[in-house]
């Protein structure tokens, strides 16, 4: 069976966990892990059974890797990616694509004329719970009129780095860009979006956001994110509504759906399961190895990651002018 060579950038907590699903994948060999810091570097390439431990990209690709992984902070993702992709070497980069417009259109320009893969790991599309709705949804069995979104954090104490916008561009980059762009995933492209925004607790950015998305399909979502809830459950949750039915997650945990008028609502609870395999981890790289090997559609593309910076730039442009802004106007 022929195995991709894969190589890790960056040696942080998502880097592990995508290296403990690539080593149970026979069609995957990790050959090298890059990181500025020689001990995490040594640390994980010994958790990725027998991979070189490296202190740059460019090592990397002296091993002969076929794919990187890209898991290196928010703001340092557009460089190594443009490198990959100018190589012909496969990659996936954690979220976000870019934390601008401009990063994610160099990316998804470099993409196009790329002999090479690009993936961005959007894990929340594949985890069980939202697999569900897309479920439902996809189905017609639920008609999406109108939803909720609630995406907090706890704080922004612990990592330090999550209340730098250097490091992570922008609060919105941070976790709630998972649901931002769930929310494209789920409803379809966005028509146009009003927000307000506040800077409540942190010094250095916006840290309160509600916004309203309107969406082509005629699809209303209310979207509320805050950066320092303390924890509370659910964090994060998404409630649809349709014709007489209802679906709401907990966390990444349950799912219920309420079909209709007098019926019984239906309840699937995924506490037992692995949270790499429950979170869509495991999925997310399933494909992505596939789309290496087999030539089969990867699992988000630089299109549709492009589109997603698109809509997250136009919560920020509205939260700042306090318009409501029509998404066409970043047609290209």
């Amino acid at each position: 069976m022929a195995q991709v060579k894969v190589g890790i950038l960056g040696a942080g907590g998502i880097a592990k966990v995508h290296t403990g699903i690539l080593r149970r994948d026979d069609r995957v060999q990790i050959v090298g892990v890059a990181d500025i810091s020689a001990d995490r570097a040594h640390a994980l390439a010994g958790e990725a059974g027998g991979a070189r431990p490296v202190g740059s990209l460019e090592e990397l690709f002296d091993l002969g890797v076929d794919a990187v992984y890209v898991t290196t902070p928010n703001t340092l993702h557009v460089e190594p990616v443009l490198a990959c992709l100018q190589r012909n070497i496969h990659v996936f980069s954690e979220k976000p694509m870019s934390t601008s417009l401009e990063g994610a259109r160099q990316i998804r320009d470099a993409a196009k004329v790329s002999k090479a893969i690009y993936n961005l790991g959007m894990n929340r599309r594949y985890a069980s719970v939202y697999k569900r709705l897309k479920e439902l949804i996809a189905s017609s069995e639920l008609t999406p009129y109108l939803a909720h979104i609630k995406m907090n954090r706890g704080e922004l104490l612990q990592p330090e780095w999550t209340a730098n916008p250097q490091v992570t561009g922008g609060f919105l980059y941070e976790t709630p860009f998972h649901l931002i762009d769930l929310c494209r995933y789920l409803f379809g492209e966005v028509e146009s979006v009003y927000c307000q925004g506040r800077q409540n607790l942190s010094a250095a950015e916006l840290d309160t956001f509600a916004f309203v998305l309107s969406f082509t399909s005629g699809t209303i979502a209310n979207f509320v994110t805050y950066a320092h809830a303390g924890w509370s459950f659910p964090f994060e949750s998404v409630e649809v509504y349709g014709k007489y039915a209802t679906a709401a997650t907990q966390e990444l945990e349950k799912v219920m759906y309420a079909p209709g008028l007098k019926q019984a609502a239906q309840l699937h609870d995924f506490f037992q399961v692995p949270i790499e395999e429950k979170w869509g981890y495991v999925e997310e790289d399933r494909l992505f190895i596939d789309a290496i090997l087999y030539g089969s559609k990867p699992p988000v593309s630089a299109e549709d990651g492009y589109r997603s910076i698109q809509l997250l730039e136009a919560v920020y442009e509205s939260a700042r002018t306090g318009e409501k802004i029509e998404l066409f106007k970043y047609a290209e």
